[in-house]
């Protein structure tokens, strides 16, 4: 009786923790699915965003790209939409903090673990603190060429709904590129 009684509190304790954090059904205050027009308008208004171009590329679909603050970021957004809405959000962050500072904090940390990590800096490691916080801890890690350089959370049937976080080496400067994708909706 005990164990089937811990077992009952052990389920009940996971599935309220599943609960904690919440869905990925959306990117800042834009619902997945949402019309252009919608989209455009939380963009534009609430957020501040600044609408730079908007064009569509084939039948059905439909991209718009703006200049964003988020939370403190300055950068871009990139929206795509296809008829069933808006299926992708693509922030681009120019790099924040030292690099030489970063890399020496890697080299530091890949001495004592099997993994080895890229430098992140200080946008990539707000953002991973900010989305930890929110979604819970990331349902994978992301390598290019033996080291990890982002992070992904996913959701959903297939994990049709993903987060992915990446740090990447440019050479226009912006670095850290996060995504919001609905793949069921391309």
């Amino acid at each position: 009786m005990k164990k089937i009684l811990l077992a009952a509190a052990a389920a009940f304790a996971l599935s309220a923790a599943s609960y904690a954090a919440e869905t990925i059904d959306g990117v800042w205050g834009v619902n997945f699915g949402a019309s252009v027009a919608d989209a455009n308008a939380v963009m534009t208004g609430q957020n501040g965003a600044r609408l730079l171009c908007e064009y569509s590329y084939l039948p059905g679909y439909h991209e718009a790209f703006y200049a964003v603050d988020f939370f403190g970021r300055q950068g871009h957004l990139l929206l795509r939409f296809s008829k069933k809405g808006l299926f992708l959000a693509r922030f681009a962050f120019a790099r924040k903090g030292d690099l030489e500072r970063a890399k020496k904090a890697a080299a530091s940390r890949n001495q004592n673990s099997e993994k080895k990590y890229a430098a992140f800096t200080g946008h990539y490691n707000e953002l991973s603190a900010m989305l930890t916080s929110k979604y819970g801890a990331p349902t994978e890690e992301l390598e290019e060429s033996g080291v990890v350089s982002g992070v992904r959370w996913s959701e959903g049937v297939f994990s049709r709904q993903s987060i992915t976080l990446y740090e990447n080496r440019s050479l226009t400067q912006s670095d850290t590129v996060l995504s919001y994708e609905d793949s069921g909706r391309k």
